[in-house]
């Protein structure tokens, strides 16, 4: 007697995204459940959601990895596929993920990267920004990102933005890809960056002992070191216009964010000398 086909629980942190989660649920009709943790979005969004059957559609104000934790706490799959939702999985990764995980009884990992490729302002980004060195790349244009895992093998920390999983055990590679539509344009950038920097900086106790204020001569080459890696390292230059821009605009970040450390630390120490207006 063959053993039970195993179950997948998708999960989808969401907020205010009615122009595109649709596309992203589309793509995952196959799946067992989606489990879709909302921020209390004032949009479609919820409405759009609860159409499709296999979604569960919870609310929780917390920020995005904590949402993808509570959704990972909710799930009820054998395996877990986090997901956001300007991301759409291929009908290749649907069906090497059926085929070799769900049905496979014996499956030697606990996860899986799993390759993608990334979208900036309407273009297909092969290098730079988009891919990390976490692991080694096998084809270019495709970036690595753990994606699929059991239950209890992987969760968020929660210690910043744009953490990677913490996880347990041993994972493999996936061949089927997914693709990451992400910022369309370079106001939605800048607005992600003004949210992401934010919450980053609240979590900074800047009155702590062992903090150290970023001086600003580290910053600058800080600055430089980040862009020469991404535009000159990992070869953005050959994205064309477009790979100076998503470079420029991920080293701004940084400044941004030290800016914004500054700012909180200043303001703290110094309320006396703070005009407000």
């Amino acid at each position: 007697m063959s053993a039970p086909r195993k179950t997948l629980s998708v999960v989808i942190p969401v907020y205010n995204v009615e122009d595109r989660i649709a596309r992203c649920l589309d793509a995952l009709a196959w799946a067992d459940e989606v489990v879709v943790v909302d921020m209390h979005s004032t949009d479609r969004t919820e409405e759009i959601c609860r159409a499709y059957p296999n979604v569960a559609f919870y609310q929780n104000r917390d920020y995005i990895y904590a949402n993808v934790n509570f959704g990972i706490d909710h799930a009820r799959g054998d395996w877990i596929m986090r997901l956001d939702s300007d991301e759409v999985c291929s009908v290749e990764l649907a069906r090497e993920i059926q085929e070799k995980v769900l049905a496979n009884p014996h499956v030697p990992y606990d996860g899986f990267w799993v390759p993608n490729r990334v979208y900036f302002f309407g273009k297909w980004i092969k290098h730079g920004i988009a891919y990390g060195t976490e692991f080694p790349r096998s084809k270019e244009g495709f970036g690595y990102r753990r994606l699929l895992f059991r239950k209890g093998a992987a969760r968020y920390e929660c210690r910043r933005e744009h953490e990677d999983l913490t996880v347990t055990g041993t994972w493999g590679v996936l061949h089927g890809h997914y693709d990451h539509y992400s910022h369309r344009s370079v106001s939605e950038w800048i607005r992600k960056m003004n949210y992401y920097t934010d919450r980053d900086v609240e979590r900074v106790d800047v009155l702590a002992p062992d903090f150290r204020l970023p001086r600003p001569h580290r910053t600058l080459a800080a600055l430089v070191k980040v862009f020469f890696d991404l535009y000159v390292k990992r070869k953005g230059y050959r994205d064309g216009v477009y790979g100076f821009m998503t470079c420029a605009l991920n080293t701004a970040y940084l400044l941004v964010e030290r800016c914004k450390l500054w700012e909180k630390h200043y303001r703290l120490t110094h309320p006396d000398e703070i005009v407000d207006y």
